[in-house]
């Protein structure tokens, strides 16, 4: 006789903490905007325990602050900050693409292949909110392509904030057409195993994104 293995229980702290994380990451509660303990927690349907222990891990994670006046915001980043964001972002993953190119090149490339296809039918459905989610499994790939779990764990905090501010800023036409181009170029670097090349181009898309996403914060009052 065999049996199946049980599945381990999602914990109460586990739901509350995926469900805030993912409406913060999606665009649902806003950047700025100010979050209710008893309002999340009526809404899922649990004690205010759990959401209190999530906000205090996205609190850890960066997606929220917490005030002295126990007063819970969703980050909403300055230049400096902002600035500080995209730095890390071009040490980790240019770091994470040498040792891509050095161990996982050609499997990288194949899975990166994949996703750009997949980019393009995005964007001539104009499907641009499927476009950012595969504008987050791009830079993945590539994160993934290291092959080092320390490499990973730094990174993932650090990608929730860009994958709310992606879903955010990532809206006009223009900007996705302009970073499918420049993803369509690292591809064919990586694909042509061009090392130098691809983290300088890398390093460019990043600045790049940077600037729009200032452009972007720029448009916002300091009420929203």
């Amino acid at each position: 006789m065999t049996l199946q293995k049980l599945k381990r229980p999602v914990s109460l702290f586990d739901m509350a903490l995926d469900g805030i994380r993912s409406s913060i990451v999606d665009g649902t509660i806003e950047i700025g905007e100010q979050i209710s303990e008893t309002r999340i927690s009526e809404q899922l349907g649990i004690s205010k325990t759990p959401v209190r222990e999530a906000l205090q891990e996205l609190r850890r994670e960066g997606l929220v602050q917490i005030d002295p006046r126990k007063r819970t915001t969703v980050f909403k980043p300055d230049s400096q900050q902002l600035s500080e964001l995209f730095d890390m972002r071009v040490l980790l993953e240019t770091g994470a693409a040498e040792r891509m190119y050095q161990r996982n090149r050609e499997q990288s490339a194949g899975l990166m292949r994949a996703v750009v296809e997949r980019m393009q039918r995005a964007v001539e459905r104009e499907d641009y909110r499927g476009y950012r989610a595969l504008d987050s499994d791009f830079h993945q790939t590539i994160i993934d392509g290291a092959g080092n779990g320390l490499i990973s764990e730094t990174y993932r905090p650090l990608s929730y904030k860009i994958n709310a501010l992606r879903n955010r800023g990532l809206l006009d036409p223009y900007v996705v057409h302009k970073s499918f181009a420049f993803h369509q170029r690292l591809l064919a670097l990586l694909e042509n195993a061009e090392a130098e090349e691809f983290r300088a181009a890398l390093t460019t898309h990043i600045q790049n994104s940077q600037k729009d996403y200032e452009a972007w914060l720029a448009t916002l009052s300091p009420a929203d």
